[in-house]
């Protein structure tokens, strides 16, 4: 069974004819509105606040801040000290890549490296592999 839906009643005008129903702004357009109001409000005052703030008052806020010192400390790596705590990783050409347990070192002949001293020779291997000629010891790959 359908139900039937009641006529709406519309006013009519002194000459009798039916008036439009009145259409008010949507609760979306409201809030639109309002949320725009709300911006240019805001805006406009952090405006007027930094307009207001005189150079003064600008120069001893910087200054009070601590300054930050340049460059920044931080930890030293402890450098190997033995031939033995070295690996090659490659060689080419003049250069040699080292390893350590944590750190890679990249040389070329007159580096200086604790616990090979001063890089007298780099020689390329026929495997791939060389070795690294220095005045206390000589690294060499296998």
């Amino acid at each position: 069974m359908a139900k039937k839906q009641k006529a709406q009643k519309t006013p009519k005008t002194a000459s009798g004819e039916d008036t439009p129903p009145a259409r008010g702004l949507s609760r979306k357009v409201k809030l639109l509105a309002g949320g725009a109001l709300t911006f240019a409000l805001v805006s406009v005052a952090g405006g007027g606040y930094l307009l207001a703030k005189t150079p003064p008052e600008t120069a001893e806020a910087e200054h009070a801040a601590p300054a930050i010192p340049v460059p920044m400390p931080v930890a030293s790596v402890a450098p190997s000290t033995q031939a033995g705590d070295y690996q090659i990783v490659s060689i080419f050409g003049d250069e040699a890549i080292l390893a350590t347990h944590n750190n890679l070192v990249r040389l070329k002949v007159g580096s200086t490296v604790p616990g090979l001293g001063t890089v007298k020779q780099i020689e390329v291997g026929a495997n791939g592999g060389g070795a690294v000629i220095g005045t206390d010891a000589t690294l060499r790959s296998l």
